[in-house]
């Protein structure tokens, strides 16, 4: 979440929120660097936005591990695993 000279020249005050919300996997598995993890931490105690999306996002993660493979739709499979084969490093 380090200064990005796209977002300091826009207008729009959402800016930095739209990137806390593409850290959010990677914030809430610890992927982070330390440094950006904590700026991220840090704006999460001040932005109830982004506090919702995160909460939201740790809810929706929780429910599909409890889950049955064989209890989610066959599109909703393909879906996740596409996801998560993206995600994996």
């Amino acid at each position: 979440m380090t200064s990005d000279p796209e977002h300091d020249r826009t207008d729009d005050p959402r800016a930095p929120c739209s990137r806390v919300v593409s850290l959010l996997a990677d914030f809430l598995e610890e992927r982070l660097p330390p440094a950006t993890h904590v700026e991220l931490a840090r704006h999460l105690n001040n932005c109830q936005s982004c506090l919702t999306q995160l909460q939201t996002y740790r809810s929706t993660v929780s429910l599909l591990h409890s889950l049955r493979e064989e209890d989610r739709p066959n599109d909703l499979r393909l879906t996740l695993s596409a996801f998560l084969d993206r995600n994996e490093s």
